[in-house]
């Protein structure tokens, strides 16, 4: 994808593959459809100007083309290359287009159709609506900048949003002995090992995603996670403050670009939750693209899981005074004192506000398809217990 200060040109883009499946009567493409215009409106609303051009031409054209028996000016060799690909499909191609253009066409991402008989014509029209666009796309800019002034500067990210108190109800109380834990631990991960291979032959993927409080254990858990599964069958990814490149483009762009491929285990350490936890406290994110986050975060997920992928996510959660002790070990233990900054200590002193922003973002983005898993996290033995326990089930659950 482009960067938000730069023009991308897509020759068939996210439409070929549903397209071209459409004219070979592979199968019915209204999901995709809904996805396509769900993912282009969450282009839009980060600011990208979309101009769609559908490029016609009449039966007889595409004939001469097919033929190669066009004039010069109307030679396509790209079509010429493979005239059976097209050959006899016609009426069948415009059938499919007129339902893509009727199902994919909005305010925000609208369809232009031109006629493309003659290539003067066509550059002619396809210039002149990219122009308008992007004139248009300025003019709102203005507007918006010009009204923007005039606003009270009390967003309504101020107003607390109602959610139901998912945190106090963990019992952080919960813990296992030494012993115990061993004997648990070589079960699950060579349970978890079995499994993963499993997932690898009938290429289903497993995306496990973790997210915690500071301090909260995330690292070592997810070593006990790593262990169990062969290094060729899984990636970690983990995540800080985006890049200038990320920041350049949509914030789900750095995460789209490191999943793995079908069959893989895919584990990230912080995740595409940040839109909805450090950037709507820290004031990241404007009040209006946190709020409309969750609906994206749950439709990124629910595509995630319709290609076949198993999406399970944790939260570990610890005690404000759990994390205080291992904050000050942190601070005087040596070779723990690089885990412990500046920024660690101010955000605890956020802990009503993250706390708020931790059961919003549950409330709304736990869904059957990538649900919520709250780890309590005060022993660390009990957290790593209790996350192999549900990725093995989630494994065997969707396996079976």
């Amino acid at each position: 994808m482009p960067k938000r200060d730069e023009i991308g040109i897509f020759i068939d883009a996210w439409y070929a593959e549903p397209f071209m499946d459409g004219i070979d009567k592979t199968g019915e493409h209204e999901l995709t459809w809904d996805n396509i215009r769900t993912f282009e409106a969450m282009l839009a609303d980060d600011g990208a100007v979309i101009v769609k051009l559908f490029l016609h031409v009449s039966r007889d054209v595409q004939k001469m083309q097919l033929a190669e028996e066009a004039p010069r000016n109307l030679q396509n060799p790209r079509v010429a290359a493979s005239p059976g690909e097209w050959k006899g499909k016609y009426k069948r191609a415009v059938k499919v287009a007129n339902r893509m253009i009727m199902a994919t066409d909005s305010a925000k991402a609208p369809w232009q159709a031109i006629r493309a008989d003659h290539p003067y014509n066509r550059d002619v029209k396809a210039g002149r609506y990219l122009l308008q666009a992007m004139q248009r796309a300025i003019s709102q800019a203005d507007l918006s900048v010009e009204g923007s002034a005039s606003v009270d500067g009390n967003s309504s990210a101020a107003v607390p949003v109602a959610a139901p108190a998912f945190l106090e109800a963990v019992d952080l109380d919960r813990a296992l002995e030494k012993q115990d834990y061993r004997e648990k631990l070589e079960k699950l991960q060579l349970r978890l090992q079995d499994l993963a291979w499993q997932a690898r032959a009938k290429e289903r993927s497993l995306i496990a995603v973790f997210e915690g409080w500071d301090a909260a254990g995330k690292g070592s858990a997810i070593r006990r996670v790593t262990q169990a599964i062969d290094p060729r069958l899984y990636r970690l990814v983990q995540y800080a403050a985006p890049t200038d490149e990320e920041s350049a483009h949509h914030y789900l762009w750095r995460f789209w670009r490191h999943l793995a491929r079908d069959g893989r285990c895919m584990i990230f350490d912080r995740s595409w939750y940040g839109r909805v936890l450090v950037e709507r406290v820290e004031g990241f994110a404007s009040d209006e693209e946190w709020r409309r986050a969750y609906e994206e975060l749950r439709v990124f997920e629910w595509q995630l899981h319709d290609h076949g992928s198993m999406v399970i996510k944790f939260w570990l959660h610890i005690s404000p005074e759990e994390q205080l002790k291992r904050f000050e070990e942190r601070k005087d233990i040596p070779r723990k004192q690089h885990k412990i900054t500046e920024e660690d200590w101010r955000n605890r002193e956020k802990w009503p506000a993250y706390e708020q922003a931790v059961n919003d973002m549950i409330k709304r983005t736990n869904t059957d398809y990538a649900p919520w898993h709250i780890v309590a996290g005060n022993d660390k033995r009990y957290a790593r217990i209790d996350i192999l326990k549900a990725l093995c089930k989630t494994l065997e659950s969707t396996l079976a």
